[in-house]
């Protein structure tokens, strides 16, 4: 049976969702903020689809949850989620996101301020979703960061990344800004007039920096990858590529997510 798309339920909600984000200074009607539910259901809905057998009763932690999008989409498959996020404003404005989806008993939204010491019980969850953060976390904490989302994920857990900047591209994906990746952040002060510049993650922190993980995507051989990917509608020439190069990478031990612009991999608890 599918999961029917989620749908704005509560008019009242959907107003002042509309006129909070307008107080932050944000367009309601941008795809990035008031239509950010419907891009997530058409792209992070099959990574989780692909990855899990099932997804219904899984209690899942949605790590950086800016506006809820993710978290919406999440319980909307059944899951109950936890979403966090260290900016206070993202919080309420995510809480009606869910709200004019009718979806406020299914997600818990909580201001966090230090993500190095998460408010949750070891191995609380089942699943994480990490959508477009760990390259927003400072530098210095990330691993300490890395480590607490492992402490709270149960074995055999899930984390998913993606659509996470990745630092071995010229291209910072977010800011469109070239080279940024390859300049330590030291020098920003002589070359950039003290502006502080965003910069990706390297794969292998993204691989090493939890703990004891497994590729799911490498030990899948990529099927979970692809098939979400071909679930997104991606153009066929473009998919073909995507296979090509997954399999020629599976050699060396790489899967095809960790070397695109943004990284995504599924890695698995041991």
């Amino acid at each position: 049976m599918t999961t029917a798309k989620p749908q704005i339920v509560d008019p009242q909600a959907h107003d002042a969702f509309c006129t909070f984000a307008r107080s932050m200074g944000l367009d309601p009607d941008d795809l990035w903020v008031g239509r950010y539910v419907d891009y997530e259901w058409k792209h992070s809905r099959y990574v989780f689809e692909h990855a899990c057998h099932s997804l219904k009763g899984q209690q899942a932690l949605e790590f950086g949850c800016n506006y809820g999008a993710t978290a919406i989409v999440l319980a909307t498959l059944g899951v109950t989620v936890t979403a966090i996020d260290i900016d206070e404003q993202y919080i309420e404005l995510a809480k009606l996101n869910a709200a004019r989806y009718g979806l406020s008993e299914k997600i818990t939204f909580l201001h966090v301020t230090d993500t190095t010491r998460l408010p949750f019980e070891a191995a609380q969850f089942h699943l994480a979703s990490c959508n477009s953060v760990l390259e927003y976390v400072p530098a210095d904490v990330l691993q300490k960061v890395q480590h607490e989302i492992d402490r709270v994920l149960a074995k055999n857990g899930l984390i998913f990344i993606a659509g996470t900047s990745n630092r071995i591209w010229p291209k910072e994906v977010h800011s469109g800004k070239w080279c940024v990746n390859y300049l330590p952040p030291r020098l920003d002060h002589i070359l950039f007039a003290g502006q502080s510049l965003e910069r990706g993650v390297f794969p292998w922190q993204i691989l090493r920096g939890f703990g004891d993980y497994q590729n799911a995507d490498l030990a899948s051989n990529g099927k979970a990858y692809l098939a979400a990917k071909a679930s997104m509608g991606i153009p066929q020439n473009r998919l073909q590529i995507l296979r090509i190069t997954n399999r020629l990478l599976g050699l060396f031990g790489i899967t095809v997510g960790l070397i695109t612009p943004s990284i995504s991999v599924t890695l698995r608890k041991a």
